[in-house]
């Protein structure tokens, strides 16, 4: 099976780009880090951890909230603005 050749970050979730963008880190230290936690076998561990905790559950789903009604008020106002 051939790779699909996809620029990377265009496939990183909405979350994590905005998590990115509000945080000192860079999209590369993301990158990094999500790299390192795989290549020493956390990741899997580190989601199942973020997956049962229903406190960072809330946190993702209100930080997917804010992002989609942003995006959902700049939609608006283009349209508002046609």
């Amino acid at each position: 099976m051939i790779p699909e050749k996809t620029n990377i970050s265009a496939r990183v979730e909405m979350t994590l780009k905005q998590i990115v963008d509000d945080s000192t880190f860079t999209h590369k230290d993301a990158y990094e880090l999500g790299a390192k936690l795989i290549a020493i076998g956390d990741a899997e561990e580190t989601m199942e951890i973020i997956d049962s905790n229903p406190v960072l559950q809330k946190l993702i789903k209100q930080n997917e909230y804010k992002i989609i009604q942003a995006k959902k008020e700049q939609l608006e106002k283009e349209l508002k603005d046609l």
